[in-house]
Parts: C-alpha cells; sequence; structure tokens
C-alpha cells in the first residue's frame, strides 16, 4: 500500500495495470461521481458523491496517475482520505 505525499490518498501500485480507476472515501462504499476542482492556486471547489461498489455514475479514469491527482483534489477540497480502486480485475 502506497500514500501520496502529504494527501490522504492511498493506492496499491501493483494495481496500476489494472484500470480503468475509481476514487472510494476511505472506510465507505462511496464513489466519486463529480469534481469541480478550482484553479491550482485556488482553494475551493466541490465534490459529489454516491453509494455502491457498482454505481455507474462514479468517476473512472483511465490511468492510476489521473485517478491520484483527482484525488488529491477531493483531499484539497474536502480533506477526505481516499483509496484508489482498480476495476479492471
Amino acid at each position: 500500500m502506497s500514500r501520496f505525499k502529504d494527501t490522504g490518498v492511498t493506492f496499491y501500485e501493483e494495481d496500476r495495470e489494472k484500470g480503468p480507476f475509481i476514487i472510494r472515501i476511505g472506510g465507505t462504499s462511496e464513489f466519486v461521481s463529480d469534481l469541480e476542482a478550482r484553479e491550482l492556486r485556488q482553494t475551493g471547489g466541490k465534490i459529489e458523491v454516491v453509494e455502491g461498489w457498482g454505481n455507474r455514475r462514479a468517476l473512472k479514469f483511465e490511468t492510476m496517475d489521473a485517478a491520484i491527482k483527482a484525488a488529491v483534489q477531493v483531499w484539497k477540497i474536502e480533506g477526505f482520505h481516499t483509496l484508489i480502486e482498480a476495476t479492471g480485475w
């Protein structure tokens, strides 16, 4: 298990080739379904989540790096710990 530096983002490096990826709010069965981050120098923005592992409205990211970048934004906006989940099993 790996953590992205100074954030609440956790991921498994061995999952890197098993995308696409979704972002789970830590310790829940809620997943990010919408993310509106402000410009890099500004704070704020909004996220929306949906319930359920198979919820089709959960955002999917083609690469681990894109999912990590989005999860860092979730951390900056809400301070939620997140886990990047691979869906390509």
